[in-house]
């Protein structure tokens, strides 16, 4: 749960820094994006039990959590080139009357990492997505499947509710940890945090 967090909270802010859009531009392809994704997803949640009985549930989630980790090494800014920067930079101490306000686009200044970073491709951004959209669901119904099995005939209402509170865990911290760490060392530190989770 944890590593999807990142997908959901940081899609608006990654896109508007690699792709060099304003705020509202970015908000709206990646509504878009993320309602395409979720279809994507439904689907792969209707796959998941054919394929587990077709490969076996095991052998299915090592390839579902090997792609997991993977989707995220193709998230890393490879370029070509740099990302985006504004074109302008902050004045202080000026008292101006704004008649026509234009949005900032691109990657801002208050982020040094902005200098430095790579641009990721848009192609690479969602090979990267569809890899990670189609691995998650994959894996998250053959775990419950897989555990279902485990416990047997006991009461799994206990089990099935602690996994689901740690769920709900990660999605409630996570997003305060993954916007604080893009903010201050930018898409790496965003890419390798969730991808060494899965080789723990």
């Amino acid at each position: 749960m944890l590593s999807f967090t990142v997908l959901e909270t940081l899609n608006t802010p990654i896109i508007q820094a690699e792709l060099g859009l304003s705020q509202s531009q970015a908000v709206k392809w990646s509504s878009i994006f993320l309602t395409a994704t979720s279809v994507f997803s439904f689907l792969t949640f209707a796959l998941a039990t054919p394929l587990g009985r077709r490969f076996g549930e095991r052998k299915m989630m090592g390839v579902a959590y090997t792609l997991s980790a993977l989707a995220y090494v193709f998230f890393y800014p490879f370029g070509p080139g740099y990302i985006p920067k504004t074109e302008w930079t902050p004045l202080s101490n000026v008292n101006v009357t704004y008649t026509n306000q234009t949005e900032v686009a691109g990657c801002g200044w208050q982020n040094n990492w902005c200098y430095t970073q790579k641009q990721l491709n848009i192609y690479q951004f969602i090979g990267a997505n569809a890899v990670l959209l189609f691995s998650y669901p994959l894996a998250v119904v053959l775990l419950l499947s897989r555990i279902s099995k485990i416990l047997g005939p006991h009461p799994q209402g206990t089990v099935m509710g602690i996994l689901t509170a740690v769920g709900s865990l990660a999605r409630a911290i996570g997003p305060a940890i993954f916007s604080s760490l893009f903010e201050a060392l930018g898409p790496p530190a965003v890419t390798f945090c969730p991808c060494t989770m899965y080789f723990q």
